[in-house]
């Protein structure tokens, strides 16, 4: 199971300060026992924070995105009592389900060949499926 965010931006616009708080809403999501949150996906058209992009799904920017929203995520802008709060290894378990997709309108215009269709097909219809 899946949580994905979607941008079919132009141009990286602002989705570092979206993706910051996307990380941190995923934060919340583990540390709340969310069960739909088996990998958090950014999806996007635009690649942005190129300098940082490496590090963008490391523990070190999990920990940076939450404490930038600190006062969403524990209720109080105090860094320090943020920082208190912060659970590490929940910080570790989201850096290890983010992904990051980037994707091109080519992309889109993709589809399967008819001799894989029929493979797909074949194999529906001896386990007894629908086509």
């Amino acid at each position: 199971m899946f949580v994905a965010e979607v941008k079919n931006y132009r141009h990286a616009s602002d989705q570092g300060a979206q993706f910051d708080e996307f990380v941190a809403k995923c934060y919340v999501a583990r540390s709340t026992g969310y069960l739909l949150g088996d990998h958090f996906m950014w999806i996007t058209w635009t690649p942005f924070r190129a300098q940082s992009w490496s590090q963008l799904d490391s523990s070190e920017h999990v920990v940076h995105s939450v404490l930038q929203h600190s006062a969403r995520v524990f209720g109080t802008a105090d860094r320090a009592a943020a920082e208190a709060q912060m659970d590490l290894s929940v910080a570790q378990e989201v850096a290890a389900r983010i992904w990051l997709i980037v994707l091109s309108d080519k992309q889109e215009t993709l589809v399967p060949l008819k001799d894989w269709e029929a493979i797909v097909a074949a194999e529906l219809i001896r386990k007894g499926e629908q086509w």
